[in-house]
């Protein structure tokens, strides 16, 4: 490995990636360090072409398949936002470090008189990915959503705002850059109601767990209409870096954050909420048209990145790389579990084979549907509601209201894709079923040490006395020579400085990762972050 300076920082160049082994072993690592962009949309499960749907019209998404590898099998822990993105950023669990429930800094009153606010709090060393992204020299930007369940810290990102671009980066840098569509979202089910349709309500092929009428075929027909937008969008991103001349050195990764946004897909476990479209396309075209079945999570995507960029992953991570020079052994299950979601108690986990799914209702009483208010905004929702009081409600969509729920859920996937028929008393699956209770337990045990909790023991936990914990200040100490050493007594604290008030610009602050060197005059301010606690006090140096 080379050594790079930047702005008086030394930082280890990252070698290349040679690929997915598993893939395809004929890969050729790069000659240069391949830049990395991510495309993430919101709340879809695979409606699209390549999935085999007929009705999505998807034409640069099809491409984009054909032109890289295709993922049947990727799950978000969670089919909802914040606690899939605090695993995206971290590479763990959310259960493991109490970023579970939807969502922990909510102050809209909808949440009050439950938990007040506080921030997921992990173990000490656990980082942003991308804080390992940019100490091997990548230009590090996030446009524009976070909502990772604490507060991202100075040292995640290069730049996270609107305007954040990987454009802005020094002249040679390599660049990770992330891009948020919120098309897809639930939100806009109602929001472009009266937008153009692609297709005609009368075309939409129904699942079974919703009533087929005139409000549902039409919220249905919107859906589709804003993934036709989110995948125009999609491809103006791709433009971008084809015109700038960096496609040829660039790894495109294309994801949903959860599954779908209607009732009885967002913020379920089963497939409709969990599953999620995802692809990955090489510069060179190698997999080209790769179709691949191996079991992942989200907690797996950080770990790949980083394997992607040839950077080994930290050990504490709880994913496993699927491509890249550290790509690691496959997955046998996937696990899942969900807690409060907006004002609805709710306690569940499951665990999902290549074949079956076993859930856990912790709160059985309760039934699979809970009365989220802003979903009331949504015209089949309302519809479904008040279906079901009057009686009216077919027997399958009935059946997400019902209550009490069974203790446990047990589904053939392969055969029952829908997940509509509990399996948990037939004779012929008890191995199996017995199977993945032990494996369930299993990993309850290690990762959801929460379980036990109400969210406001959780919170005591993590914010002991109510209060968030902090971080000492920086300690700033100097040679002769003007190499200056940044330290802080908080354990697994990352450091942010600048000098002269800026680091590549006036708004940047460096990630500190070795000495710098200063010039006599020069000032120098830093600052200590560590996830979910209360960043430091400014240390400031005049050398």
């Amino acid at each position: 490995m080379k050594t790079t300076g930047l702005l008086g920082i030394t930082v280890l160049a990252a070698a290349t990636s040679p690929g997915s082994a598993a893939i395809a072993r004929e890969r050729k690592a790069p000659e240069r360090r391949p830049n990395i962009l991510c495309l993430v949309c919101e709340d879809i499960s695979p409606y699209l072409g390549c999935y085999g749907d007929k009705l999505a019209d998807t034409p640069n998404l099809d491409r984009f398949a054909r032109e890289g590898i295709r993922y049947t099998r990727m799950f978000t822990t969670i089919g909802v936002s914040a606690p899939s993105r605090a695993s995206l950023i971290t590479g763990l669990f959310p259960t493991s470090f109490g970023a579970n429930y939807m969502r922990t800094s909510n102050t809209k009153p909808l949440t009050e008189g439950l938990v007040p606010p506080y921030e997921a709090v992990p173990d000490d060393g656990v980082k942003c990915y991308t804080e390992f992204l940019r100490a091997a020299g990548y230009y590090c930007t996030n446009n524009v959503k976070t909502d990772y369940q604490f507060k991202p810290p100075v040292t995640a990102w290069d730049e996270s705002s609107k305007t954040a671009h990987w454009k802005n980066r020094p002249e040679g840098m390599p660049f990770f850059a992330i891009f948020n569509m919120t098309v897809t979202h639930e939100s806009q089910v109602w929001k472009r109601a009266d937008e153009p349709l692609v297709l005609s309500p009368d075309e939409v092929v129904l699942p079974p767990y919703h009533p087929d009428n005139a409000v549902t075929r039409r919220d249905w027909a919107v859906m589709y209409s804003n993934v036709h937008e989110m995948d125009r969008q999609m491809q103006s991103y791709i433009d971008e870096v084809r015109d700038a001349g960096l496609l040829d050195n660039t790894i495109v990764i294309w994801y949903s954050d959860n599954g779908g946004p209607l009732p009885r897909q967002k913020r379920e476990l089963y497939e409709s909420g969990a599953l999620v479209p995802f692809m990955v396309r090489f510069p060179d075209g190698t997999c080209a048209g790769t179709v691949e079945d191996r079991l992942l999570m989200f907690a797996d995507i950080p770990a790949t990145i980083l394997s992607l960029a040839g950077i080994r992953p930290p050990s504490y991570m709880h994913g496993i790389p699927f491509l890249g020079r550290y790509e690691g052994r496959e997955r046998s299950y996937v696990y899942g579990a969900r807690d409060r979601l907006d004002e609805i108690v709710e306690r569940q986990t499951c665990v999902r084979d290549a074949r079956y799914r076993y859930v856990r209702n912790h709160l059985p009483g309760k039934s699979g549907y809970m009365q989220v208010l802003s979903r009331l905004n949504m015209p089949m929702m309302r519809n479904m509601v008040e279906l079901y009081e009057r009686g009216e409600l077919d027997e399958q969509s009935r059946r997400w209201f019902e209550k009490p729920r069974r203790t446990e859920e047990f589904y053939d996937v392969d055969n029952d894709p829908h997940e509509m028929h509990n399996l948990i008393d037939d004779p012929r699956y008890a191995r199996d079923i017995a199977r993945m209770r032990r494996e369930l337990t299993r990993w309850d045990n290690r990762y959801n040490p929460y379980l036990g909790l109400t969210e406001a023991e959780l919170r005591e936990r993590l914010w002991p006395g109510g209060v968030q914990p902090g971080v000492a200040a920086p300690e700033v100490r100097s040679d002769r020579n003007g190499s200056v050493k940044i330290v802080c007594a908080t354990k697994g604290a990352s450091i942010a400085y600048q000098i002269d008030g800026r680091g590549y610009s006036e708004k940047h602050w460096l990630l500190y990762t070795a000495p710098v060197r200063l010039q006599p005059g020069q000032t120098l301010t830093a600052v200590a972050t560590r996830i979910g606690c209360k960043t430091s006090d400014v240390t400031t140096y005049k050398h």
